[in-house]
């Protein structure tokens, strides 16, 4: 099995806009960004796509998977409500994650938190103070979520007027 840091080198690297909240992904040219349509983003990150998902609300969701944060393979989800990006979900996968019959124990989850926590105050530059910070752009947060017993990590953006 090839070593983490080989594996992630295939992957490709999220970075941050702390001004706006935009992410690039590699030198891929489309940002994800409020401005960002549903549909935009199918054909921008067709070749990361991992699934899409339609809650039936008026919500959906695609995910993209072979990425990197923070020097750790990663996937992101980016909800839609409408033609309108909402939100952007994210997850790590570091290395030595205790799991217990296929799931993460607390102290993998709060690896996790610990880790998205450092990881996104410093790519927007200002600390997570309660796992939470507001931008004017929106808000990032990552925190431990005890109703899907997980971690929980993301950016949203504030509504458009």
């Amino acid at each position: 099995m090839p070593s983490t840091s080989k594996r992630v080198a295939s992957f490709v690297p999220m970075n941050f806009n702390p001004t706006d909240g935009s992410i690039q992904l590699g030198n891929l040219p489309a940002l994800i960004c409020p401005t960002l349509s549903q549909d935009e983003a199918r054909i921008a990150f067709a070749t990361l796509m991992h699934g899409e998902r339609d809650v039936g609300t008026g919500y959906h969701w695609l995910s993209l998977h072979r990425l990197s944060l923070g020097g750790a393979p990663a996937g992101i989800s980016l909800c839609f409500h409408g033609q309108r990006l909402d939100m952007v979900t994210m997850s790590v996968d570091l290395p030595g994650a205790t799991l217990e019959d296929g799931w993460p124990t607390q102290a993998a989850i709060d690896a996790e938190v610990a880790f998205m926590r450092r990881t996104l105050a410093t790519a927007l530059g200002r600390k997570l103070a309660g796992g939470h910070a507001r931008f004017g752009w929106g808000e990032a947060w990552a925190r431990f979520d005890p109703k899907g017993f997980m971690a929980s990590s993301g950016i949203r953006y504030a509504p458009r007027t």
